[in-house]
């Protein structure tokens, strides 16, 4: 059977957002590589990390759940971010079955670097920040309406 090109538009890679997406996701990780790597971490454990700057104190199940990862990722990423001495757990005082996840001091250092990190970034790109602003938020809007209609299709 000989190869057929496929007219349809609707069916060009080109014209998918979901490939606009990803690519620009890869774009954004490749830019950031070089500083993730003179600090050490991954992606995810920068992720992680901003997380745990963000809200000390949080569970597992938390951080899984803010990252959008279930436990089997979240729980290996910690993981190496403690044995690194970037992040500790530490038991609720509260509730001793519960372990709060917070970043150490070493985690805490990074975030200087973290900053230095997305202002190199920006002034790479050089787009105005409010039109960066106005894209995120763009990009979390299409996220949750996406989450919505997933939710609805899973409803039995």
């Amino acid at each position: 059977m000989p190869d057929q090109a496929n007219d349809d538009p609707l069916l060009s890679l080109a014209a998918q957002l979901c490939f606009a997406l990803y690519s620009t996701s890869r774009s954004m990780t490749a830019a950031y590589r070089p500083h993730l790597d003179a600090m050490t971490i991954t992606y995810p454990q920068y992720l992680a990390l901003l997380a745990l700057w963000e809200r000390p104190g949080m569970t597992m199940k938390e951080l899984g759940a803010q990252l959008r990862l279930d436990y089997g990722t979240v729980s290996p990423l910690i993981q190496r971010l403690t044995d690194r001495g970037l992040v500790e757990s530490v038991r609720n005082p509260k509730d001793r079955r519960a372990v709060q996840l917070r970043a150490t001091p070493a985690g805490l250092a990074l975030q200087e670097r973290a900053k230095e990190m997305i202002d190199v970034v920006l002034a790479d790109i050089a787009w105005p920040v409010e039109d960066l602003v106005r894209l995120r938020d763009q990009v979390i809007a299409l996220g949750e309406q996406l989450d919505t209609v997933v939710a609805r299709r899973s409803e039995p």
